[in-house]
């Protein structure tokens, strides 16, 4: 007789198998390992079948809650508090590298400890240990200097942010428009949506009627969620979502967008605590190709305006947004989903009639022989050239005005940063003598005119000490030749400077 062993690791099964022939051995071990495959695959594929199953019902779970999220897109934003906390934007941040001590260096150098007996005998000795003592006092002082260096250097960039913060409060509640526009976008940016919803939005302020205009780009609706199951098809071993049926998807989408409208306002209002805003207009826009000429468009949906105290004078936790966009006057024209365009009760205007075409200079400024004697015109429109690239690592717009030579506004830089920016104000001066104290007095009055957060005055000539002391504590810059030209530098461009002092400054 032959006898053999067989076992299967993934069915736990193992077989005594005997015969009276090899041969015979070896078909019956053939046919119980090929049982025991197929018993395998059935098992294998059962439990496939199991998992996609789990699957669907997961990914069910999943999409109803997707979808349950954008049905209460507005009442999840009730019970949220939406106010700025300015104490979370200061930087409270402690220095984190530990001071150096000279201890730690006379170790590293290895300096020997005094042996007054040796050393009375042998001055070597004594000389040899003076010199490794000096070597760790240099190092230490090396470290030390490095050191306080570095932390000096943290620490007035941590008061840089905290003073920004300070300004930033003090004048969203004293109304001046570009804060209360950085307010009221840090609000709508912070405001948490359901994952993949995209967030696209512009605000501006109208200090006149103390008004908020919003342009909110509104999910197309294709993105908003509609798959309601995920189905395990037993016959193709496969899953397919089932969505929402045309009716039942429009009617979603309605109350999405008016959900969307009625919630911007409320956390606009919500979060005003100095009251600095009596009238909100929210605009919904939707971007989306024209099927009949293929174009892309960009239209006004819905438009929607509400006074401060009609606003909350309102119960949003029983309100149907639909109903109540109906009752404080809404526009839209037909259902939602079909996207018509309605004309805004407000339009959002950023255009400033000062800005004009930017002109290109510093392509050639390798060919301009001498900044101080280029056109008036030209040198504005290159000052405004090289602060597009300054500003340009923190994705802000800078815009030329109209040439006046009046002393007016040279070039305005827009940073977006919710804490650091602003509205920048820029004057360009092509001077061939000291600058008068009355242009660094000039510009501070502007900054005030403007709501601008900084003042930048640059020249190709020189400040004089009166100027740098009325430009202390202010937020201005003064540029002189020396640094212009070495900022052009940074930016590999070699310029030349020759003050030619018996001409009349520009």
């Amino acid at each position: 007789m032959f006898r053999t062993h067989i076992s299967n690791r993934y069915l736990k099964e193992d077989k005594v198998i005997t015969a009276k022939t090899k041969w015979e051995l070896e078909q019956k071990v053939k046919n119980q390992k090929q049982r025991w495959k197929e018993k395998e695959l059935k098992i294998k594929e059962q439990t496939e079948v199991e998992k996609m199953k789990a699957m669907a019902i997961a990914d069910t779970k999943d999409a109803l809650e997707h979808i349950d999220e954008y049905r209460n897109l507005l009442h999840f934003s009730l019970h949220r508090k939406h106010a700025l906390d300015w104490d979370k934007l200061y930087n409270k941040d402690t220095y984190q590298d530990e001071e150096p001590k000279l201890e730690t260096f006379i170790e590293l150098v290895n300096v020997p400890k005094e042996d007054k007996f040796i050393e009375f005998f042998f001055s070597s000795v004594t000389n040899n240990r003076l010199a490794k003592q000096k070597e760790a006092e240099m190092e230490y002082h090396n470290a030390y200097t490095e050191y306080y260096s570095a932390k000096n250097e943290f620490l007035n960039e941590q008061k840089e942010i905290n003073e920004s913060v300070d300004q930033f409060m003090l004048a969203y509640e004293e109304s001046i428009p570009p804060f209360v526009e950085r307010y009221f976008g840090v609000v709508i940016n912070h405001s948490t949506y359901p994952k993949g919803f995209e967030k696209k939005f512009n605000v501006q302020y109208v200090s006149d009627s103390k008004a908020l205009v919003i342009d909110f780009d509104l999910p197309d609706p294709k993105k908003v969620p509609n798959i309601i199951e995920y189905k395990f098809v037993q016959a193709r071993k496969e899953i397919t979502p089932r969505t929402m049926k045309k009716k039942e998807l429009e009617e979603h989408y309605e109350d999405v967008i008016y959900q969307l409208t009625l919630r911007n306002i409320y956390e606009c209002f919500s979060s005003d605590y100095a009251n600095t805003t009596e009238l909100i207009v929210f605009n919904g826009w939707i971007h989306g190709v024209d099927t009949s000429t293929g174009q892309d468009f960009h239209s006004c949906i819905v438009s929607l305006q509400a006074t401060r105290s009609d606003f909350l004078s309102l119960n949003l936790e029983k309100v149907v947004p639909k109903d109540c966009f109906r009752n404080l006057k809404g526009l839209n024209a037909g259902a939602l989903y079909q996207l018509a365009p309605v004309r805004p009760i407000m339009e959002l205007n950023r255009d400033d009639k000062r800005f004009v075409e930017s002109k290109e200079i510093l392509a050639e400024i390798n060919s301009i022989p001498n900044l101080a004697a280029m056109p008036w015109e030209d040198f504005e429109h290159l000052v405004r050239e090289l602060f597009e690239k300054y500003f340009a690592t923190v994705g802000a717009e800078v815009k030329v005005t109209k040439a006046s030579r009046d002393g007016g506004i040279d070039a305005v830089a827009f940073d977006p940063d919710p804490i650091r920016g602003g509205k920048f104000i820029i004057q360009a001066k092509r001077y061939n003598q000291v600058v008068p104290i009355s242009a660094v007095r000039e510009l501070n009055g502007i900054m005030a005119d403007e709501g601008a957060v900084k003042g930048i005055l640059v020249t190709t000539s020189y400040y004089g000490n009166d100027s740098r002391e009325f430009a202390k504590g202010k937020p201005l810059t003064l540029l002189d030749g020396a640094n212009l030209i070495q900022m052009f530098k940074e930016y590999g461009y070699n310029v030349r400077i020759e003050l030619k002092k018996n001409e009349k400054a520009n």
